[in-house]
């Protein structure tokens, strides 16, 4: 499955077993972290914004916020939650490894949200790019690294910041052919199980979860794939 197709499914029980509060917390602690070097940062661009907790986050600062993400359905949950709390972000449909293409950025109104076609960012337009909750792990082919951050150096102004997290191999060992239950609710369960190999870096985790409905469970599985 490609990172756009695995939450196709999923994004409704991401969101509703809170899952997004890693990416809020994250981007609160950016805001900290960079006031502290008394840095403002008034243009965000959020990759993998995923629901858009972070994006929320950095415009509830005051900041103009534009979130990318490849899941359709992820992003229509953002753009609800942005709406519904009167927030004015921008959700773009699009590929992280291509950020950087002439026609959108802060002062722009040419391009629609969710107008994948014309997915574009204008250069040096943004003071702080993110990407949180190990979404570059997601990258696994040779070169996507190369992709993002030389499309985010072309996207940042000068003196712009990159923050990001990533899951390092000491993770995936740790959680090595586990049962990790990631929900446990009157309504719904969540379990992860990960496989990890150390010759390859690669990283499957195999996600399982059941939704009730009155009398009746649901079950749906994605396959996730992550590289250290």
């Amino acid at each position: 499955m490609s990172e756009a197709e695995i939450y196709q499914s999923y994004a409704a029980v991401y969101d509703a077993i809170g899952q997004a509060r890693l990416g809020a917390r994250l981007a609160s602690w950016a805001l900290e972290w960079l006031a502290a070097r008394g840095e403002t940062p008034a243009h965000v661009l959020d990759l993998a914004c995923g629901t858009g907790a972070a994006a929320q986050v950095f415009a509830a600062a005051g900041c103009y916020v534009v979130g990318v993400d490849r899941s359709r359905p992820m992003l229509e949950i953002a753009r609800g939650r942005a709406r519904d709390a009167g927030q004015a972000i921008r959700f773009l449909e699009g590929d992280i490894r291509d950020v950087l293409r002439a026609g959108a950025g802060p002062d722009s109104t040419a391009l629609q949200d969710g107008d994948k076609a014309a997915f574009s960012i204008h250069p040096a337009s943004f003071d702080l790019a993110s990407c949180f909750y190990d979404s570059l792990n997601y990258l696994s082919a040779n070169g996507d690294l190369e992709r993002v951050f030389g499309g985010v150096a072309a996207a940042l102004r000068p003196g712009g910041w990159l923050i990001f997290d990533v899951n390092t191999e000491a993770v995936f060992q740790a959680y090595h052919e586990c049962d990790i239950v990631t929900y446990d609710g009157p309504d719904i369960l969540v379990y992860n199980q990960i496989h990890y190999q150390h010759d390859t870096r690669l990283a499957e985790g195999r996600i399982v979860w059941f939704v009730r409905e009155l009398d009746r469970w649901w079950r749906g599985e994605a396959t996730h794939a992550e590289r250290a």
